[in-house]
Order: structure tokens, then C-alpha cells, then sequence
């Protein structure tokens, strides 16, 4: 199955070397043990991978369950050579996925497919997924929880955040990375 996974990522503006990123968003059920962790996050760095590091967490998430159906996923946006390529591009090229825009334009696609008015997001069904099957995985994880066993998150603090995501209208998107983690882990048990 080819993929278009890693196609935000190349056009994203960044630098391998001196990247000045945003402070991460403070994640308030965090346990002592990650908040220890996080203290030593600069600490033996591994090299900057050739891929950008949110496609490859990408093909960590989903493609064990591809390769376990039996798909073999193809990413052809993440080739290394289109990486750096893409590295090396001036950023109004890579703004807007230009680069890629124009491409399929001169491939003869219609203005509705190289730059469609309502550009497919994922926010709704990231949304429902998280409001139908994410909240009852953190009820599982308040009850027995390989992140808080380890000291990782604290038990109180995310039963806080699952009570108030109970009663707003938008599910924080930082509990998707607990649950996903906590599910990467139990599946790993």
C-alpha cells in the first residue's frame, strides 16, 4: 500500500541543526519519574535521524498493525533523497505544500485536487475517537495502568483530566499520546 505518510512532515519548516521549537505544552499527570526523565531529555542525545521524527513515530503507531494484517506499507514521501532534498528547499517552496501543489497541477489534476478549498483534516475523527474509545481506555488505565505502576503518570491527576475531558467539548489531544503509550506498552506485555 503506498502511503502519502511523511508529506507534512518534508514540508514542515525546520532545521536539522539549530531548530528553535516552541515550549512543549505542560502535561499535568505527569508522574515524578518522567518528570525526572524530562529534566535529563538534552542528556546522550541519539544522532538526528535522516526522517523527521513525527513521521517515523507515525510508522510506529501504525505500521505494526498494517505489516500484522499483512499490508506492507510504502512511504514514498520519506525516501531519505526527498528528505534532504526538501531540507534544502527555500521555505515559501515547502509553505503551504507549494512544491507538491504544483506538481500535481502540472500532472494535470483538476485545482480541486492540488489545492482543495476544505483541506482534509483528521481533527473530528481524532475527536470521536478519543471522546468514544479513548476516554474508556483511560477508565481501564485509572483502574491498572503500566504508566502509572512505573511512576510515569500520576493516578490523580490524570483521573482530573479524564473528569474534566468528560465535560468539555474537545478531548485535550495530550491524553491521545498517554493512551497511545499505554496501549504500545500493554501490547508489548
Amino acid at each position: 500500500m503506498f502511503t502519502g505518510t511523511g508529506g507534512d512532515e518534508v514540508n514542515a519548516h525546520h532545521s536539522r541543526s539549530a531548530a528553535n521549537l516552541p515550549a512543549p505544552p505542560t502535561v499535568p499527570w505527569l508522574g515524578g519519574r518522567a518528570e525526572r526523565a524530562l529534566r535529563e531529555l538534552d542528556v546522550h542525545l541519539a544522532p538526528i535521524p535522516v526522517l523527521p521524527v513525527p513521521a517515523l513515530m507515525g510508522f510506529g503507531l501504525h505500521n505494526p498493525g498494517y505489516l500484522r494484517v499483512g499490508v506492507w506499507p510504502v512511504s514514498p514521501l520519506v525516501h531519505p533523497h526527498l528528505v534532504r532534498f526538501m531540507e534544502q528547499l527555500p521555505y515559501e517552496l515547502k509553505r503551504g505544500k507549494a512544491l507538491f501543489r504544483d506538481r500535481i497541477r502540472r500532472a494535470g489534476l483538476p485545482e480541486s485536487v492540488a489545492s482543495p478549498a476544505d483541506p482534509e483534516n483528521f481533527l473530528g475523527v481524532m475527536e470521536t475517537g478519543l471522546r468514544h474509545f479513548g476516554l474508556r481506555t483511560l477508565d481501564t488505565m485509572l483502574q491498572d495502568s503500566v504508566l502509572v505502576d512505573l511512576g510515569y503518570v500520576d493516578a490523580k491527576a490524570l483521573s482530573r483530566a479524564r473528569e474534566d475531558a468528560e465535560r468539555t467539548a474537545v478531548v485535550p489531544d495530550l491524553l491521545c499520546d498517554t493512551i497511545a503509550l499505554e496501549v504500545g506498552l500493554r501490547s508489548l506485555m
